[in-house]
């Protein structure tokens, strides 16, 4: 055990109440003998202070102040972190037991290793099992992009070196839903790729509140600007596949998010006609009128 890699966890939190304790408990009782574990919590008002506090001797930092969101919260507890390995795991979802020692052995048995994933089991509001969602090979950038072949990167079984934040920078606040996923991008462009852990790592838990169910619309705007940016790196024959993906998400974004403006985009695009969504967008406006 004494070869083990140091590991920071962050867990950022904005009003989860309800879960944080769970949370909290899932990292601290996994007795990792070299853990640096910090909350970030952006001033919440429901008494997550509170459990924050009744935790505090056993965390190495907590912060509860304002922020711009859950992307500030990650990046302040980055800039705090000192171990050589990091992951993240939100205030609704858990660590699964063992899981540290897993990760841990792993990286020290791999010193190549700059970057692993495992796998997850989604759960839901009371922590019932719902499915397994598996973690993929990622075979490089255009694979990430295009998805022509299974893919799939469950954020709280993700780990990695620190040294990647030193040598490729923090996570992007110009996103807010998608900022992962843009990391994983970077790192893709520069030629790295993920190990895969062959082990249930951690549980994501899917609410009304979670932002995978709220906010699809705006996940989907983070994707295309993501897509947008790092698809230029990629050959021209893989790019024209991929725009014809970004105008799909675009079209989708415009019927989720369907107002006025639709019909001057529809003027601009004549062809998004062919979107039975759209179609369906477009109707609902006539009807309302």
């Amino acid at each position: 055990m004494s070869n083990l890699p140091s590991i920071t966890i962050v867990t950022p939190s904005y009003n989860q109440a309800a879960f944080l304790e769970e949370t909290i408990r899932s990292v601290l009782d996994q007795g990792y003998p070299n853990l640096q574990y910090g909350i970030v919590d952006g001033a919440s008002k429901d008494g997550s202070v509170e459990i924050i506090e009744k935790y505090r001797t056993r965390l190495d930092f907590a912060i509860s102040e304002r922020d711009r969101g859950q992307v500030d919260a990650l990046n302040k507890g980055l800039r705090q972190a000192t171990g050589d390995i990091f992951g993240f795991i939100n205030s609704d979802d858990t660590l699964l037991p063992g899981s540290l020692a897993t990760v841990g052995r792993y990286f020290a048995e791999h010193s190549e290793c700059v970057w692993v994933m495992g796998h997850c089991v989604a759960i839901d509001q009371d922590g019932h099992r719902l499915r397994h969602v598996p973690a993929y090979p990622i075979e490089d950038l255009a694979h990430a992009l295009l998805r022509d072949r299974p893919f799939c990167t469950p954020q709280p079984s993700i780990f990695f070196r620190r040294s990647l934040i030193e040598k490729h920078g923090l996570f992007s606040e110009e996103l807010e839903y998608c900022f992962d996923f843009e990391m994983w991008c970077r790192w893709l462009a520069q030629g790295l790729r993920p190990h895969i852990i062959d082990s249930d790592l951690a549980t994501y838990r899917l609410h009304q509140q979670s932002k995978t169910v709220a906010l699809r619309h705006r996940q989907l705007w983070d994707h295309i600007l993501i897509e947008r940016k790092y698809g230029q790196l990629l050959p021209w024959r893989q790019r024209l596949t991929l725009q014809g993906w970004i105008g799909y998400r675009m079209r989708t974004h415009a019927a989720l998010t369907a107002g006025s403006g639709l019909w001057s985009q529809v003027a601009r695009r004549p062809w998004w006609l062919a979107s039975q969504r759209i179609r369906a967008a477009l109707w609902q406006q006539l009807k309302a009128a």
